[in-house]
């Protein structure tokens, strides 16, 4: 399967820094949003090692030297979403050791990954980075929100809580480097040619609903570059109060010539 993709980062206009870190890799199959959390410079630490652990993790992979596992991983999985897992988790080991070092005590970040495998697009996360698809044009968010507003929503009382206590409203409840371990979300999505991935951070959605979103993705006339710089703009435009963070993959349509030649070797059985 085919993918053109395209990614920005923006410090928005009310932070002094930069906190999200991005690594958008076709060539690895591998897209990451991480954002940072810390006093000072730690989040922005934390974000970064984070992605750089994942990308270095995934250059051995590629390269057929994939790293050990840290811990059993269920064994219902593939190869591929076991060392997806792995890479988070060692991400969170790496970052959890960091915090031995006074200035970077209680750093931490979310992180939120696709991992292309073939027709399967592995979408993992910790944290409320939001990964979303839009299927023939409706967006749907397939990650799982680890925040404390997100626990209330499902216990049904998410109106009230909000309401009530809304210094609350961006807790996370897991979070990379805040313990030895983490507990990781993982599924499988199989998008359709015409269709679109999407990874962002809470930059953008706590500044931009998701019908205006779902809008700009279905957008025919731009290019998916343009598409990333116009939720960046809204965002800002809608008051910029966080980092922004934002990768869009775009699931290619087939050449007739490529579909047709697939079909007959098919059904040759060549």
């Amino acid at each position: 399967m085919q993918i053109r993709a395209a990614g920005k980062t923006d410090r928005g206009l009310r932070r002094k820094t930069n906190q999200d870190y991005i690594l958008v890799s076709p060539e690895l199959g591998l897209f990451v949003i991480a954002d940072g959390m810390g006093g000072h410079v730690a989040g922005e630490v934390a974000s970064r090692l984070a992605v750089e652990t994942m990308g270095d993790y995934w250059q051995k992979v590629r390269g057929g030297n994939p790293p050990p596992f840290l811990h059993r991983v269920h064994d219902d999985l593939p190869e591929e979403a076991k060392h997806l897992i792995n890479s988070i988790s060692l991400a969170n080991s790496i970052i959890h050791e960091a915090q031995k070092k006074p200035e970077y005590h209680s750093m931490g970040t979310t992180i939120s990954a696709i991992l292309v495998e073939g027709d399967c697009f592995w979408c993992a996360n910790v944290g409320d980075s939001p990964v979303y698809v839009c299927d023939r044009g409706r967006l749907v968010q397939i990650s799982e929100e680890h925040s404390v507003e997100a626990e209330q929503r499902s216990l049904g009382r998410g109106d009230t809580w909000s309401s009530t206590n809304p210094m609350l409203k961006n807790i996370l409840t897991r979070a990379l480097g805040i313990r030895e371990t983490v507990k990781i979300y993982i599924t499988p999505v199989r998008p359709e040619p015409g269709d679109y991935l999407l990874i962002c951070s809470d930059g953008l959605t706590n500044y931009v609903s998701e019908p205006l979103i779902q809008d700009i993705l279905n957008e025919s006339s731009i290019s998916i570059q343009r598409k990333v710089d116009r939720l960046v703009n809204e965002a800002n435009k809608h008051g910029g109060g966080d980092n922004i963070s934002v990768i869009i993959l775009e699931i290619l349509k087939e050449r007739k010539w490529r579909r047709l030649r697939k079909t007959f070797f098919d059904r040759d059985g060549s």
